[in-house]
């Protein structure tokens, strides 16, 4: 049973196998069993448990300073109330390459929130801050976050959390990138109100990325096509294949792999990007079941 702990939890954090077939081979040549052994049973016990600890130690030589799941939670005071957040990928100090948010439907645990964390942290930092529905008032918890927290010029949300990131960013001459996951283009009671000012307002030196599901009903793709075309800010486009507003694809199983595969690319594209290629995909590959990501063109 610790064996199949071991190789699971080895493959979730990129472990080698290698790795793990020492682990067995601790295991397998522990004491033989002789008549001796049988007499002094609790004794022979000791060995066994000791081989056991490396299972739950943390792979890092300042293990005091990271969560033992890679993810460290805290709050950041603010005029209202604290703003709790979540630092994914790195030790506690570590400056995270992206703040973002979670949109109006759920909080930082929500899945789409955390599928995306969880991916981008496989290659860089990412803070997630938690905030209400009211879009001031989340726009001020970024802005709370970014006077205590040592960040990298990037901020992004999801949903609602992406208009946030807009104003956020269009107020703070710092911000160099804003990642937009799922923008609520559409809105309004009747689901025809266009949300585009805030993102015409976006300064020039913002580089931007959307990143929108292509059976998205609030950011129907030709609409956002337009708006794009008026905007000031130099814009990417990631169009993920049969997803929806949450970022859900069919079948739902590959819906994790998904949105993990989107925070994979947005820490990606933070990293390099080329100005005269704009546009990518991702698909769900149902025969190899994975998500897999297009060339940019």
């Amino acid at each position: 049973m610790a064996r199949v702990t071991r190789s699971q939890t080895a493959k979730t954090q990129g472990a080698s196998t290698h790795n793990s077939e020492q682990v067995e081979d601790g295991l397998a040549a522990g004491p033989k069993t002789n008549p001796a052994a049988k007499r002094t049973r609790k004794k022979t016990s000791k060995p066994a448990k000791s081989v056991k600890k490396p299972f739950a130690a943390v792979p890092t030589s300042n293990s005091s300073s990271i969560a033992s799941n890679g993810v460290h939670t805290f709050e950041v005071p603010s005029a209202k109330k604290p703003v709790p957040c979540e630092l994914h990928g790195g030790l506690a100090d570590t400056k995270p390459a992206l703040i973002f948010t979670h949109g109006a439907g759920g909080g930082i645990s929500s899945p789409a929130t955390q599928d995306f964390a969880k991916g981008f942290a496989t290659l860089s930092p990412i803070l997630l801050y938690q905030g209400t529905m009211n879009l001031p008032n989340r726009v001020k918890a970024c802005q709370a976050v970014l006077d205590r927290v040592k960040w990298s010029a990037a901020l992004g949300g999801r949903s609602m959390g992406a208009r946030a990131a807009c104003i956020t960013a269009a107020e703070n001459e710092g911000t160099e990138a804003v990642v937009l996951v799922s923008y609520p283009l559409m809105g309004g009671k009747e689901g025809t109100d266009v949300r585009d000012r805030i993102l015409l307002d976006l300064p020039e030196r913002a580089k931007v990325l959307f990143v929108i599901g292509e059976k998205d009903g609030m950011c129907p793709l030709e609409q956002l096509e337009e708006v794009r075309g008026r905007m000031k800010a130099q814009t990417w486009l990631v169009v993920v294949e049969g997803a929806d507003h949450g970022m859900s694809v069919t079948p739902k199983k590959a819906s994790e792999a998904v949105r993990e595969c989107t925070g994979a690319l947005a820490a990606m594209w933070l990293r390099a990007r080329d100005d005269e290629k704009r546009r990518r995909t991702i698909r769900w590959d149902a025969e190899a079941s994975v998500a897999e990501m297009g060339n940019w063109a």
